[in-house]
């Protein structure tokens, strides 16, 4: 399998629109310098196993945020809103993502036994993964060597690959069953709401949009709306509406070196240059011309 290149594109519910490996493999490998990824908030049907190779990491996850630091990792169930944001000035991690289909088809005994209950009434929402856990560590060890064997297409790598996250699947039913985890306490309504909200933004953030209009589209007050923003995403709805254009802008600054940084930004609904430059620099920690010049130089050199 050649290792996929990370992306944020969504559907109209943030969902991801990534095609994940075939569909008689469906897995997809990850080498992501985060330094340049992004990785905003999303969702997707298929599992996730995340190991941190370097660097410090704050991951976002059903309302929980938690820092993750170099031999670590994390798994993320079905269906849960997650983001990752860089702490540190270098950062790098290895992604599996992939379908349940990888290690059994709905309805036979092994889907039945071990897959089925990951999925049933959300039994875990994700599961912090350190090397201080014996069991925890015994999945990293496995994730990583799954990753290396079917990103480089090893010998024998869907053997290798299936072997190793049916083991993952195995340690993590086993001890689920003794330990407390992470279970969204967002209802499936709630649910349902915020991934409407992200969708209108994504939408229609080059718009001037406004909280009441974020607030309609998911058929909820502002109050709840804001209510929500901070228990899941720790922002508020502006506040993410504003980054997220800003991340819009960072990329486009990035592959666009022609295009006036002034039309870049009223194109992603900055309507004020003094204002943008501001957040831009809130946010990244120089300016939009003094980050063109610094990638461009990065790029020249390459």
């Amino acid at each position: 399998m050649a290792i996929s290149l990370s992306t944020d594109k969504t559907d109209n519910r943030q969902k991801e629109i990534l095609e994940y490996g075939t569909i008689d493999f469906p897995i997809a490998f990850f080498d992501d310098d985060l330094t340049i990824v992004k990785v905003p908030w999303h969702w997707h049907e298929e599992l996730e196993i995340i190991y941190i190779l370097d660097g410090e990491v704050a991951i976002n996850i059903a309302g929980d945020e938690f820092v993750l630091q170099k031999g670590e990792g994390y798994f993320i169930n079905r269906s849960v809103l997650h983001s990752t944001k860089l702490l540190s000035n270098k950062g790098w991690q290895h992604a599996m993502v992939f379908s349940p289909d990888i290690i059994a088809r709905k309805g036979d005994i092994i889907y039945n036994s071990y897959l089925k209950p990951l999925f049933d009434g959300q039994t875990i929402s994700y599961i912090k993964l350190v090397g201080s856990v014996p069991w925890q560590r015994k999945i990293l060890e496995l994730a990583e060597q799954a990753w290396q064997s079917g990103a480089y297409e090893r010998k024998d790598y869907p053997l290798t690959v299936r072997n190793n996250l049916s083991q993952c699947v195995a340690l993590i039913l086993e001890n689920i069953k003794r330990d407390k985890f992470s279970t969204s306490t967002l209802s499936e309504k709630e649910d349902t709401r915020i991934k409407d909200a992200l969708n209108y933004i994504e939408t229609n953030y080059k718009e001037q949009i406004t909280i009441n209009d974020i607030a309609k589209c998911a058929n909820i007050s502002v109050s709840t709306l804001l209510k929500l923003f901070h228990e899941v995403m720790h922002t508020t709805p502006i506040k993410f509406l504003i980054d997220y254009r800003l991340d819009k802008i960072y990329d486009e600054l990035l592959y666009n070196q022609s295009k006036p940084i002034n039309e870049i930004a009223f194109c992603n609904g900055f309507n004020d240059p003094s204002y943008f430059n501001r957040c831009f620099k809130a946010k990244y920690g120089m300016t939009p011309s003094e980050y063109r010049n610094f990638t461009f130089t990065r790029i020249r050199e390459t």
